[in-house]
């Protein structure tokens, strides 16, 4: 059996961050090329479609992500048990969920095409049931965790540049996807069989379904996240037209870039929050470093992005979805706040508050579905992403309401002065922006007044008091 130490916390961002860096830049030219070979409404089926087969995808998950990373962080020595049991309760719920999937189709009106294309993207249900990452991220060995990131977005992105090129490509677009899956969970399947030998698939005994009880109060809340994130694209889908699926999934395509960064420090942070969930003094500097290096981040990203909007989608997804940059204007104000909730909401998992977690997601799941009811039917794209704006809100304000597992007046100090750094820099975005689009293109647009904002809000954050060598030292500090 391997016993291969844990990485430090720096190295796990710096292998974990530069791996999402290029796996961010991947993701902005594969959303690209679908958004304009598909078009609109062909675009807007595919993602319903991932969308759709989401919530299937969870019941397969079963919460053990999030159940089996913390618990090999607490005690690694019980790793082989809960990955057979894992594996073994995964592949045969995945039997059945994939029949539900299947007879699921008969009761919902689709066309031809899309059914295939959600049969399509339901083969991951099984292969998503033999995924190990969860394994090295408890582990901590975030090199793994990189490497399956980066090949994942390397192989989506060279089948789609290379058999994508039309809307009638759908199909080929979907089976990129499912085959991306495959691929990038057998490596990590050959490698913990290597480091550990293979998983052993046996017949659930009582032990086997005690684990699964445990990891369901974890699959409750991943529901409930699911629901808030993909309800949308579900009811818009089934309540209006593929084209206004479209036009919204550009939209949150953007959002999931936005909240890149925010995950990866919760990835990154939540095996570590989770060791010092017994030690008082080293909790509350974890925990407080982690959402400073949050807000610090985050803020930026949504800011500047805001102000680029139209810019960023003639570069990215072309003038067909220019409709789209009202509903892109709420969905980076909400990526904001999925920010500070997630902020707020791992700690509550590191230190095994699950029901308290639960009780949040689950209000804004509730929120999301009565928001997006009310107003996706009158005003589309740009209805959803209110709805999900509020349940957002509603998330964020019982996180904070709650008792959480952070300061907020400290938060709310901190956050204050990174606003202070981040608004004249906003301003100096717009401005070389304008001066900028009368010399080139949107793409010489973006990178000279993304760089102009970078340097200006850094220089502001030093004049604050605010220095990333500071984030740097803390986190040695944490290893």
């Amino acid at each position: 059996m391997s016993r291969r130490a844990p990485e430090s916390l720096l190295s796990g961002i710096a292998y974990l961050g530069a791996a999402r860096a290029m796996v961010l830049c991947m993701n902005l030219v594969t959303t690209s090329r679908l958004a304009h070979a598909l078009g609109a409404t062909n675009f807007g089926i595919n993602s319903f479609a991932i969308s759709y087969v989401a919530y299937f995808l969870i019941v397969v998950n079963l919460g053990y992500e999030t159940f089996v990373t913390r618990e090999i962080a607490h005690d690694a020595t019980r790793l082989r048990r809960l990955v057979d049991s894992m594996m073994t309760m995964r592949l045969l719920i995945a039997v059945f969920i994939g029949a539900l999937l299947v007879a699921s189709l008969f009761l919902i009106h689709m066309p031809p095409l899309g059914r295939a294309v959600v049969l399509i993207q339901g083969i991951g249900l099984f292969s998503s049931a033999i995924a190990l990452t969860c394994v090295y991220q408890g582990l901590q060995r975030m090199r793994m965790v990189a490497g399956r990131e980066f090949m994942g977005s390397l192989i989506s992105m060279t089948g789609i540049l290379l058999l994508v090129h039309s809307p009638d490509d759908l199909v080929a677009a979907a089976c990129v996807s499912a085959a991306t899956v495959i691929l990038i969970n057998v490596p990590i399947l050959l490698q913990y069989t290597r480091d550990f030998g293979l998983p052993r698939l046996h017949i659930p005994q009582r032990p086997d379904w005690q684990m699964a009880s445990k990891s369901m109060a974890y699959f409750w809340s991943v529901l409930m996240i699911t629901i808030t994130y993909n309800i949308h694209i579900v009811l818009l889908g089934l309540l209006r037209n593929d084209t206004d699926v479209g036009l919204f999934s550009a939209g949150w395509k953007l959002f999931n870039f936005a909240v890149v960064i925010p995950n990866l420090i919760s990835t990154i942070f939540l095996p570590r929050m989770a060791n010092l969930s017994g030690q008082p003094a080293a909790w509350a500097k974890s925990t407080g470093l982690y959402m400073q290096t949050i807000i610090v981040c985050a803020l930026p990203v949504t800011v500047f992005g805001f102000v680029l909007i139209p810019q960023i989608v003639m570069v990215l997804f072309g003038a067909n979805y220019l409709p789209a940059c009202g509903t892109i204007a709420l969905l980076l104000v909400n990526a904001l706040v999925v920010a500070l909730t997630i902020g707020f909401g791992t700690p509550l998992i590191a230190v095994g508050r699950q029901k308290a977690f639960l009780r949040v997601v689950a209000s804004g799941a509730i929120a999301g579905i009565i928001f997006n009811l009310i107003l996706i039917p009158t005003f589309g794209p740009e209805g959803a992403a209110i709805g999900t704006l509020l349940d957002e809100l509603t998330v964020l304000g019982v996180l904070v309401w709650d008792r959480p597992e952070l300061s907020v007046p400290r938060t709310l100090e901190f956050g204050l002065r990174c606003v202070v750094a981040v608004v004249p820099a906003a301003v100096l975005v717009r401005l070389v922006s304008r001066y900028a689009a009368i010399q080139g293109s949107d793409l010489v647009v973006l990178a000279i007044s993304g760089a102009a904002g970078t340097a200006a809000y850094l220089l502001i954050l030093r004049i604050m008091r605010i220095d990333f060598r500071y984030f740097a030292t803390g986190l040695r500090s944490l290893n």
